[in-house]
């Protein structure tokens, strides 16, 4: 079940997020209270059995929304979690109230591209020594309204 994000799902975003990424990548517990309060009307976990197994921040940026963050707890992969948790950022774009979603992710890292790129996100900037120990990223950058809709009709409905 998707939900909105909320202070007390803080402790299990962080916990999340140093399953999912490099030392060096996670944030603080501070910046996640921060960016989940700052960012909090599009910002989602995903709980499963009363804990939070994944989450998505995403912040509005001008006219687009950033997906700051998103991660699923490795349990709980290949699943649908990372998708629907996804649909929260497309349906921004779908609905009108921005023009594109972007956000940046490690070349390396192929389970994320490989569903970025399925709901229609395409590569729009390579970002040389983007983190913290040198590896390129990639800014991907969704458009394409009926690409996002696609996407999102294809999986499960999750209720917010």
């Amino acid at each position: 079940m998707l939900r909105k994000c909320s202070p007390p799902d803080v402790e299990e975003i962080y916990g999340i997020e140093k399953l999912s990424f490099k030392p060096d990548d996670i944030y603080s517990v501070e910046l996640l209270k921060f960016l989940c309060s700052f960012c909090s009307d599009h910002s989602y976990v995903y709980v499963s059995n009363g804990d939070v197994v994944g989450y998505i921040i995403t912040c509005i940026e001008d006219n687009a929304a950033h997906v700051i963050s998103i991660a699923v707890h490795p349990e709980h992969r290949q699943r649908g979690v990372g998708a629907a948790l996804l649909c929260t950022a497309l349906k921004l774009l779908t609905e009108g109230q921005v023009s594109e979603v972007f956000l940046e992710v490690r070349v390396t890292n192929e389970p994320a591209l490989r569903l970025y790129k399925s709901a229609g996100f395409e590569v729009k900037e390579r970002l040389p020594a983007y983190y913290s120990d040198g590896e390129d990223g990639y800014r991907l950058v969704l458009r394409d309204k009926r690409k996002a809709q696609e996407f999102c009709s294809k999986e499960p409905h999750h209720q917010l």
